[in-house]
């Protein structure tokens, strides 16, 4: 087993407005990823099956959840429980922590990013 782990150079992922970086964990019970957001999320999300956990790493934004606007940044932490619609807007840099780890088959996407 490899113990330590280190960032990818090159995304794991990309969207409209944010680059996403996964730590290759071999524990499927969590997963975490570093975001380098330079607008958002592009789209709604809710995730059916994991908690998300966010902290800002550096940088201001705003997240909209359960139609709920809130002023984030540095320090800040953002819980978000299984079957919650989001979105985010900002330049951030976020640790995102799932729990369990992230499945493509758990998300769905929703209509587009409204408060860019």
């Amino acid at each position: 087993m490899k113990y330590k782990k280190e960032l990818p150079k090159e995304p794991s992922f990309k969207q409209q407005g944010l680059n996403g970086y996964n730590y290759n964990l071999e524990s499927e019970g969590i997963s975490i990823t570093i975001e380098d957001c330079f607008k958002g999320h592009d789209k709604y999300h809710t995730n059916v099956y994991s908690s998300k956990i966010y902290y800002v790493l550096e940088g201001i934004g705003e997240f909209k959840i359960a139609n709920k606007r809130y002023q984030v940044k540095k320090d800040d932490c953002i819980e978000i429980p299984p079957n919650t619609e989001f979105v985010f807007a900002g330049k951030m840099k976020l640790l995102l922590i799932m729990q369990p780890a992230f499945r493509p088959q758990d998300g769905m996407e929703g209509k587009e990013n409204d408060i860019w």
